[in-house]
């Protein structure tokens, strides 16, 4: 894939067209290059916004461009490009940026990177996280987060998928990078079931290892078993509340019972005491109180308490037989009242009697819920046990098959150590133009570490100080990506003017030489946007001829902050995005 050119349905938009092969270079002249307005996000002129059109024709997600949408209503960008000699124009509207034409045809944002990554990638069907959009920014990266460091791209990928992507550029295996990354998480969902065991009441404490799983299981399946031996002699009564609620009221009425005949017994008590009292009605003791008094009873008198004596007899005599009346009374109504309480004493053991012999049904059913309530945490237990058996089982083997994993890995990479070498070398000696006396090179390991990444990939300058050192660690990745790289029919390398950023101006004279280098006898491009300034930084590093030739022969594009027109939109508008 090699790019023609950028353009837009817009008068005003400064159409883009690279050269073939070898560089091009969009430079930015700024009138006061100090200036970096508040809430400017392209640095003025639209150099870097280049790149992001580019991204937004060749697919990028719709979500990262809302800004740049809303700001741009009725905007249409195409970007044209070859692969394979054959001739492609890639056209995405602001107004429906969830489709995308390709050479005419409308295809959804999706299906136009489906077929690019088929187009461009050799991707194998069965590898996950592989596509033309985590691949395609290695070569054109699409923002400051691109240049943070040298394997990634974009700060959307996770650590696995840096290696996959960094491995299949680079020519790996990534199936065994798959293999590792697939039992690295088949590792750690089972270690995760058995941490959740931790969470739960009834295996917590198995779990921690202050009880044995197999002497609880035996304890429980003892008591279950007293239970559905008591369950089997058990007597249900169906009514036996009814009759609980009999007794309860014959109790009752026992109570009374027996209170009323101790009132009576009571009452027999009295009149007993009452028959007991002796009352004198003798005359003459009548008559020797009189005397003693010294009163003196006249014939008359005497003759009256006659009568009165005769007359208390009969009252004395009265009240005795009313008395013993009423005792008999009583005494009849006590024996009555004892045999209803013998009676009701009768009824009250039957139904005691059956109370002992049967259980309510609540009771029953209490304990059949107890003895299911055991045998539930009993099978719980037997599953814990047969899964913790289970997962040790499969950790077992996943281990094992991590360290024959790390041994296959091993070997293949000392099978293609003359390509690893090649990339190695084709690096260092990149780097070494920028730190003939640093140690430099790129590395690709087995990485045995219990973690996802089967491959450990480090591009390595030992830096003398320089600021610029990860910028250009960057730089010659990407070219050896470009010129070493495997797996992709991508023939162009694009970068912003950022990469060039706080690198030494001597290093930096360095590298625009080295693209010259690399790229006059090749049919790919280098493509970049410069700052004036950093061009005016080279310049006295150069041999003028070179100059011209790296230089001044291959800009393609100059853009102005002067006026508006002489921006890439031609017009000013702010985008955040």
């Amino acid at each position: 894939m090699r790019l023609i050119k950028v353009y837009a349905n817009q008068p005003t938009f400064k159409t883009v067209l690279f050269n073939e092969k070898g560089p091009s270079f969009i430079v930015a002249k700024q009138k006061n290059n100090q200036n970096k307005e508040a809430g400017k996000t392209y640095n003025g002129v639209g150099k870097s916004l280049l790149i992001k059109i580019i991204h937004f024709c060749m697919g990028a997600k719709k979500d990262r461009y809302k800004s740049f949408c809303a700001e741009l209503p009725g905007w249409e960008f195409s970007t044209e490009f070859y692969v394979q000699n054959k001739k492609y124009t890639a056209k995405r509207s602001t107004d429906n940026p969830s489709r995308i034409f390709l050479n005419g045809e409308d295809l959804a944002v999706s299906k136009f990177n489906e077929q690019l990554g088929k187009f461009l990638f050799d991707i194998p069907s069965n590898v996950a996280n592989l596509s033309f959009r985590s691949l395609f920014p290695f070569f054109i990266r699409p923002d400051k987060n691109g240049y943070v460091k040298f394997n990634e791209a974009s700060v959307s990928f996770n650590a696995y998928q840096a290696m996959l992507y960094n491995a299949f550029l680079l020519g790996l295996d990534v199936f065994l990078a798959q293999k590792k990354n697939e039992l690295k998480k088949e590792k750690d969902r089972i270690k995760n079931l058995e941490k959740n065991f931790n969470s739960d009441t009834l295996l917590r404490d198995f779990f921690t290892g202050n009880k044995d799983v197999a002497l609880t299981i035996i304890d429980i399946d003892e008591k279950i078993k007293k239970l559905e031996d008591n369950l089997k002699s058990f007597k249900v009564a169906g009514d036996y509340h009814d009759v609980q609620l009999e007794a309860d009221q014959i109790e009752n009425q026992l109570f009374d019972l027996n209170n009323n005949i101790i009132l009576l017994q009571n009452n027999v008590s009295t009149i007993d005491k009452s028959l007991d009292i002796k009352v004198s009605n003798n005359k003459e003791e009548l008559e020797q109180v009189y005397n003693e008094a010294s009163i003196y009873f006249t014939e008359s008198l005497t003759k009256t308490l006659d009568d009165l004596v005769c007359f208390y007899e009969k009252l004395m005599a009265n009240r005795k037989k009313r008395l013993l009346e009423q005792r008999n009374k009583i005494a009849t109504e006590i024996n009555k009242k004892n045999l209803e309480v013998k009676k009701l004493q009768d009824e009250l053991n039957k139904r005691m009697k059956y109370l002992g012999d049967h259980q309510a049904l609540d009771v029953f059913v209490a304990i059949s819920e107890r003895s299911l309530e055991l045998k539930s945490k009993r099978d719980n237990l037997r599953n814990y046990q047969t899964l913790l058996s289970e997962y040790k089982e499969k950790l077992r083997e996943i281990e094992k098959s991590q360290i024959e994993e790390s041994e296959r890995a091993e070997k293949y990479l000392r099978e293609i150590k003359t390509n690893i070498n090649e990339l190695r070398d084709y690096f260092r000696g990149l780097a070494k133009k920028f730190y003939p006396s640093s140690v430099a090179g790129l590395t690709i390991e087995n990485n045995d570490g219990d973690n996802m990444q089967r491959y450990s990939i480090e591009a390595k300058v030992e830096s003398d100080g320089s600021d610029g050192i990860n910028n250009v660690k960057i730089f010659c990745y990407d070219m050896t990506l470009l010129f070493k790289g495997q797996n992709h029919s991508i023939d162009f390398l694009f970068h912003d003017s950022r990469l060039y950023d706080g690198i030494d101006e001597r290093q930096k004279a360095e590298l625009f030489r080295t693209i010259y280098q690399e790229f006059k006898n090749s049919n790919k491009q280098y493509i970049a946007s410069v700052n004036q300034n950093q061009l005016n930084e080279i310049r006295e590093y150069l041999d003028p001829n070179l100059y011209k030739n790296v230089i001044e022969d291959n800009i393609i594009l100059v853009l102005t902050d002067d006026d508006v027109s002489g921006k890439l939109l031609g017009i000013q508008v702010d985008i955040e995005d």
